[in-house]
């Protein structure tokens, strides 16, 4: 379909801002996976970027994924009267998790202002929208938080068989929020009495590149993370045809793919996960799978076409 005739759709108009684009991590690659896939038209929105502008449009709403501005242009913004058009995050708040909301910063102190505001906060999770809500007392809003996945275009062009990957299983630790390397050593001893051969990496110690051979010579991902927002690093190990298993249920794209092994956070004992987990490989791994079907479904899901529909019905 081509965007010039959209004065004919009764559609939304979302301009996207990337001016961020370039930052590492997590924020950077969501930024740059929704740039990869524009401009794009849903069923009843049409996504545009900043420097695409013509004046045909009509700009319906302006989405800022990581927002940087300052708190005199917010107010501008109020002043103007055009703040209710702009869809603000998920690289937004909080600053620090566990202070949500901080003295000093001024988003955070005037959150409930400005998501009263705004048309839109985007978050990547339930978990998120219930912590922000109830730490902002803005649970009578929750209307305005846009739940909208983390996503990741890649698709590698060769995916290893099954048979010729030589890691069992990658084990990747994030502590965000909780340090629980404690119960990561416990877990490893356990999984390796089971002889598996097992590779481990750190969030924010390792390469892309790296990344990239690790998932295209992985069977298995355990995702120790305490906690993830977005899990975009693991999406993009997923693309790979990885399975994988997660404490966080909103993790768990797909029941075939990857699966929810709630005791990964036991602080007390890892034996009943391990147990799970092993059982899993096992079932798993007798059947040989075609691990190029696993990658293209967990691309499908993770494709971030989905992250635009997902704020698209949002805002319907």
């Amino acid at each position: 379909m081509n965007i010039y005739n959209s004065k004919k759709i009764k559609s939304k108009i979302i301009e996207i801002d990337f001016s961020e684009i370039t930052k590492f991590r997590g924020p950077g690659q969501f930024s740059k996976g929704i740039y990869k896939v524009l401009p794009f038209i849903s069923d009843k929105c049409i996504f545009i970027f900043s420097s695409f502008i013509n004046f045909i449009f009509h700009i319906d709403y302006y989405y800022f994924p990581f927002p940087k501005f300052k708190e005199r242009y917010f107010e501008k913004l109020v002043k103007n009267k055009i703040i209710n058009k702009y869809i603000l995050g998920p690289i937004f708040v909080p600053k620090n998790w566990n202070s949500f909301p901080s003295k000093g910063d001024w988003k955070e102190e005037r959150f409930p202002q400005i998501l009263n505001s705004v048309e839109g906060i985007v978050v990547h999770s339930k978990r998120v929208l219930t912590y922000l809500s109830k730490r902002s007392n803005t649970t009578n809003n929750l209307k305005k938080y846009k739940i909208v996945r983390a996503c990741s275009n890649i698709k590698p062009q060769k995916v290893k068989k099954f048979k010729n990957r030589k890691i069992d299983i990658l084990f990747f630790e994030k502590y965000a929020d909780l340090n629980r390397q404690k119960q990561a050593q416990e877990l490893l001893s356990l999984l390796k009495n089971s002889s598996y051969n097992i590779a481990s990496i750190r969030y924010g110690s390792y390469t892309k590149k790296k990344m990239k051979e690790f998932a295209n010579d992985s069977k298995f991902i355990i995702y120790f993370s305490f906690y993830d927002t977005g899990a975009i690093g693991l999406k993009e190990i997923q693309n790979y045809g990885v399975f994988a298993f997660s404490h966080q249920i909103d993790l768990v794209i797909d029941n075939e793919t990857s699966f929810y092994i709630p005791e990964l956070e036991n602080k007390v004992n890892m034996n009943i996960a391990a147990e799970k987990i092993v059982n899993i490989i096992q079932n798993i791994s007798s059947r040989n799978p075609n691990l190029k079907l696993i990658a293209e479904k967990n691309q499908m899901i993770n494709n971030c076409e989905n992250a635009l529909n997902d704020l698209c019905h949002s805002l319907f």
